[in-house]
């Protein structure tokens, strides 16, 4: 009886072990892919290349953490995930009964599924504070690295005028070399940077950091506030500068008082030195965005109960007369997430998706003590204010607006109430 006990104890503690040793693994191998989707904008230069990283080294894993937290009734059964089910199965149901798009039912399932899969592995990696947190960090020391090599490459190699005469219309948006850190457009880029700019102001305010950590990450900081404006993307900047004061609020302690301090200081002395060209970006206004979202409301009795369907187009085309922007110009969506989404999906996508931003946020004010609840609403609130002008789409493969996004809404989605873990906070 004894040696029976003591098999049946020892083939426990060993599946515990093996199960500890699972976890591990699985952990490392999602933190990897995580950090490549994070960080690999702008360290390849190949989108195909990219593609199948994030298939081998995300979405190949999470299907074993998709599987394992099936089980977890915390993360699927919380509000905020049954509203994404409920926007989620909207979007399917439309792309059968109105695919304006002509993409079938398969493309936009796929869709679905990836971004479901990265929701459960950036949520499974939130349960270990710790190791998400090194997730971030490198992350965020490999784009801030690749900020300042595309601020010297374009500043100094290739000479490209600081004034603003010359840069407001010379946007930065790429490295400039063999094609690596392109993100395509400057309102991608301008968002994207100035995530990772509150990413590395949240590691400031919440953690104890040495004095040559501080001094790399200032370095790093100013760096990525320096190419968000130097991108001219007024969204990314509203986004960047709304975002950051609500997290100096969410954080309040002695080193966000010293940062809001700092940056009124700023602002003020920018308004005096700049001011002509704080005036010009006013004369600039939305650019031109007042017609589109204008031609969007002559539409709104048309579409506003059902929506023109799953992937529709919103084309409007410029009349003459609007500075830089070409007579005959068009564009093919809202420039507006919110307007978009009311475009296509009709009331009842715009209310799920409006209800899931609440929920979210009830979720961060019922964790605020949680330094990651505070970075996800801080993020959240820089995702909302990007939305007004320049995301146009989330129901889509892996592009620099899933970190605007769904990265986000993922951490929100992650956090538990009763979780209590501190990694080396400031007091």
């Amino acid at each position: 009886m004894l040696t029976n006990n003591s098999f049946f104890l020892w083939l426990r503690q060993s599946f515990k072990l093996s199960l500890l040793s699972f976890h591990s693994s699985l952990y490392f191998l999602l933190g990897i892919g995580v950090f490549v989707q994070l960080s690999g904008l702008v360290f390849n230069n190949d989108n195909s290349r990219y593609a199948t990283q994030l298939n081998l080294l995300l979405f190949l894993p999470s299907l074993l953490v998709l599987f394992v937290s099936v089980l977890s009734k915390v993360f699927w059964l919380q509000r905020s995930m049954l509203l994404i089910s409920a926007l989620f199965g909207w979007v399917l149901v439309y792309s059968l009964v109105n695919n304006a798009a002509g993409d079938n039912f398969l493309h936009w399932f796929k869709n679905v599924f990836y971004i479901l899969l990265y929701l459960s592995v950036i949520g499974f990696l939130v349960f270990d504070e710790r190791r998400f947190c090194c997730v971030l960090a490198s992350s965020s020391l490999v784009v801030a690295v690749a900020a300042i090599l595309t601020l010297y490459y374009q500043f100094l190699v290739l000479n490209h005028p600081l004034d603003y005469e010359s840069a407001r219309w010379h946007r930065l948006f790429q490295l400039g070399w063999r094609g690596f850190a392109d993100l395509d457009h400057p309102i991608y880029a301008g968002l994207y940077y100035g995530v990772f700019s509150i990413v590395l102001t949240w590691f400031y305010l919440n953690f104890k950091l040495k004095h040559w950590q501080c001094v790399f990450l200032f370095v790093g900081l100013f760096s990525l506030l320096f190419y968000v404006l130097y991108t001219f993307s007024r969204g990314a900047w509203f986004a960047t500068a709304f975002s950051g004061f609500m997290l100096l609020i969410f954080s309040w302690n002695k080193k966000s008082k010293i940062l809001m301090t700092f940056g009124c200081l700023v602002i003020a002395l920018s308004l005096f030195v700049f001011w002509s060209e704080i005036y010009n970006e006013q004369k600039i206004g939305v650019n031109g965005r007042q017609l589109i979202w204008g031609a969007w409301l002559d539409q709104l009795p048309t579409f506003w109960m059902w929506g023109n369907g799953a992937g529709s187009i919103f084309s409007f085309t410029f009349p003459g007369g609007m500075g830089k922007i070409p007579a005959g110009f068009t564009v093919n969506q809202a420039h507006s997430l919110y307007l978009q989404l009311w475009y296509e999906y009709g009331v009842v996508g715009l209310i799920l998706f409006l209800s899931l931003l609440v929920s979210l946020f009830r979720k961060a004010w019922a964790c605020r003590e949680q330094p990651l609840a505070k970075l996800g609403a801080a993020l959240l609130i820089f995702c909302m204010v990007a939305m007004v002008s320049e995301v146009h789409s989330i129901i889509m493969r892996p592009n620099p607006y899933w970190v605007v996004v769904w990265f986000p809404i993922a951490i929100l989605l992650g956090i538990k109430k009763s979780d209590a873990k501190q990694v080396n906070h400031v007091e």
